[in-house]
């Protein structure tokens, strides 16, 4: 008797804790716009996300919807459903995202690919790295690391992400005198807040648990973070971990932080060199998603 009572109080626990989640994620309302694909449609479908700046992701989508490929806009803060600050984000959030994004008719049986650019493109490996339905993560300028979250009313530290309640591991920012810090130029602050060795391991991105192909791409006169170094980084774990999918890294010459739209006075690199980099980059992107739809 006392045997059944304890499977009894088992199996009730598991039905509130399952009632309890599903509770919760009925609660999550996804900030999206769906863009339709024109044509034949392709078997990748592509979630963009954007940086620190918040609000919607600005992409070209008219690249991609225009070759086949359903494309989602994820705003993930600063939208009207979503924190006002990149702090402690639920990844939770985006697994009800994701899972929407399947159910969608244009996307159902499809390959789910993220890209992401900045913050976005941490976000991309982290979620990569998270769940195993991704099928491939392009990641413009991203960081290695999962860094400290950001908000400007307060310096407490703080994670970006958290998952099952709980702040995901992070590199919490440097001590610097922010006033020297003038038109975006954060290089300095980044660079010393990866000198805290400790922190890094904790905060570094299982890249290698990534279930598809991965993609990165960086300017080496980025003045936002050192996107190339920790792009390098990146590639040194997938290669020490013997990651059974194929990776590759981009640097260009002469390019910023935000080569497909930035200006180089606030993000580094010259006109001409972020005119080269981004129409480069929209070639090596199509090819990525060209040969990850036809395998």
């Amino acid at each position: 008797m006392l045997y059944l009572k304890k499977i009894f109080s088992v199996i009730i626990t598991l039905i509130l804790f399952s009632c309890s989640k599903s509770s919760n994620m009925d609660k999550i309302i996804v900030d999206s716009q769906f863009y339709e694909p024109v044509g034949e449609v392709k078997n990748v479908a592509i979630i963009f996300l954007g940086g620190s700046g918040g609000n919607m992701p600005i992409y070209n989508y008219d690249n991609f919807t225009s070759n086949g490929y359903s494309s989602l806009s994820l705003g993930y803060f600063g939208t009207k459903n979503t924190p006002d600050k990149l702090e402690m984000i639920p990844l939770e959030y985006f697994r009800k995202a994701i899972d929407e994004f399947k159910e969608n008719p244009y996307v159902k049986g499809k390959k789910i690919v993220l890209i992401g650019t900045s913050k976005g493109g941490e976000l991309a490996l982290l979620l990569g790295s998270t769940f195993n339905d991704i099928s491939g993560v392009v990641a413009n300028v991203p960081s290695s690391v999962v860094f400290q979250g950001i908000n400007y009313d307060s310096f407490f530290p703080k994670s970006s992400w958290s998952y099952k309640g709980k702040p995901i591991p992070f590199v919490p920012y440097a001590k610097v005198d922010v006033s020297k810090i003038i038109n975006n130029h954060y290089l300095d602050l980044f660079n010393l807040s990866l000198e805290n060795k400790e922190a890094v391991i904790k905060a570094t991105i299982k890249v290698e648990e990534i279930n598809g192909p991965i993609l990165l791409l960086s300017g080496d006169d980025d003045i936002m973070w050192p996107s190339s170094k920790m792009c390098e980084d990146i590639m040194n774990r997938l290669k020490n971990n013997n990651f059974k999918y194929k990776y590759d890294h981009y640097l260009y010459k002469n390019a910023g932080h935000l080569f497909y739209y930035g200006n180089p006075k606030y993000y580094g690199g010259t006109i001409y060199g972020n005119f080269k980099a981004n129409e480069d980059a929209n070639i090596i992107v199509m090819d990525f998603l060209e040969d990850l739809s036809n395998n």
